[in-house]
């Protein structure tokens, strides 16, 4: 039986999208499009805003009946797939088994050893799974009103991505930087493309945090990250942004999504410390769909989309970013002007996009022209090839 379920549908008027009736999405093939790639991208033009809720309310669908996970949590882990001695990853609905140290801790606490675990990053010096710097290089830190052992920690982050991104990855070699090294020409991935990039709030075992955020309607896992010492640290995390991205179009469709509870539990790094709060969106066009979904969707109801990036030529939103993951640089934050700097050069490595302003660094907010290219082969969009490592 294929799964539905009911969306508002929404028209453009006075470049608001406004309420106009119910129907239904089918979710039993949304990952390609339905198998009409032409008719979706009709269908999203008329309200971005609108198929951006459709996907995120499909990604957070319990996978099966008889499998609760939800369907995003079916994608395939990143550092699965870009290995640290640059070796072929496992097919893609297999996966590497959690550390037996997990969830020998996870019995111990009472938790579900037999359950799915977030694998939450590697905080070791020189580690290839970093899950806590962000592009600038700084951490989002927790505070505010988290309980004094969270006061401090950072936002940690793990990166997803779907079966067809990584059919292609894997067909041309490119989980490896020797696969990156030896490219003669630009990528293109299939319009199928998906990728994800999460953000946790770290809760660790305290029971009355947990319970604080369920109600405040954070999606919450069980989680284990490797701390600075090589430890592993086991526990649960609160899901508190997401970022959503597939090619659709040939500039790639750029979602974000995030809990506005956030400034309760996260900081700036201002002294004294401030609420963390996101100065780019939700957008205009984002508030009628993000009031008619958040009513329809209770248990997604505390998650808002900030806004949502397609086509280079649109001129709004110019800036668009998650507050957990770009927080520091949101007004220097344009998710579609920075991805499309991925390249790479035989020559130079990666294209570095951090540009000279001021006698310190920004980042692109518009495409920056082909000339800036030159030698280099354009990754399409795909900066998580970065995190590719040498073959060993």
């Amino acid at each position: 039986m294929r799964r539905t379920i009911p969306i508002v549908v929404l028209s453009t008027l006075s470049s608001l999208a406004q309420a106009q009736t119910t129907n239904t999405f089918d979710c039993s093939n949304f990952q390609r499009f339905g198998n009409d790639q032409a008719g979706t991208l009709s269908t999203f033009k008329q309200s971005p805003e609108t198929m951006a809720w459709n996907w995120f309310v499909c990604l957070n669908q319990p996978v099966s009946a008889s499998n609760l996970q939800r369907v995003w949590e079916a994608f395939k882990p990143s550092e699965q797939v870009y290995q640290s001695q640059g070796q072929a990853p496992l097919p893609y609905a297999q996966r590497e088994p959690v550390p037996e140290a997990v969830l020998q801790q996870a019995a111990s606490l009472g938790m579900d050893a037999a359950g799915p675990f977030q694998n939450l990053g590697n905080d070791t010096d020189g580690s290839t799974d970093n899950g806590t710097q962000q592009v600038d290089g700084l951490a989002l830190q927790m505070g505010n009103q988290v309980p004094e052992a969270q006061r401090g920690q950072s936002v940690r982050f793990h990166l997803m991505m779907g079966l067809d991104t990584f059919d292609y990855i894997v067909g041309k070699e490119l989980y490896n930087r020797n696969g990156i090294d030896a490219l003669t020409s630009d990528l293109n991935f299939p319009a199928s493309a998906w990728e994800l990039k999460t953000a946790w709030l770290w809760i660790g075992t305290n029971q009355s945090f947990k319970a604080t955020l369920s109600t405040d309607g954070y999606y919450i896992t069980q989680a284990y990250y490797v701390d600075k010492s090589g430890q592993y640290q086991v526990g649960y995390a609160a899901l508190s942004g997401m970022h959503v991205i597939n090619k659709l179009t040939p500039d790639w469709v750029w979602t974000t999504f995030e809990n506005h509870n956030n400034p309760k539990y996260t900081v700036t790094n201002d002294m004294p410390a401030q609420p963390m709060t996101n100065i780019t969106g939700p957008t205009a066009p984002a508030q009628p769909v993000n009031a008619s979904f958040q009513k329809q969707y209770p248990a997604l109801g505390q998650y808002e989309l900030i806004g949502v990036q397609f086509d280079r030529h649109e001129p709004q939103p110019k800036l668009l970013a998650n507050s957990q993951m770009e927080s520091a640089f949101q007004s220097h934050s344009s998710c579609l002007a920075c991805h499309n700097t991925a390249a790479y050069s035989k020559k130079k490595g990666f294209f570095n996009f951090a540009l000279p302003e001021g006698g310190g660094i920004a980042y692109p907010t518009s495409v920056l022209p082909d000339a800036d290219f030159v030698g280099y082969q354009k990754l399409d969009y795909v900066w998580s090839l970065k995190r590719a490592q040498w073959k060993r």
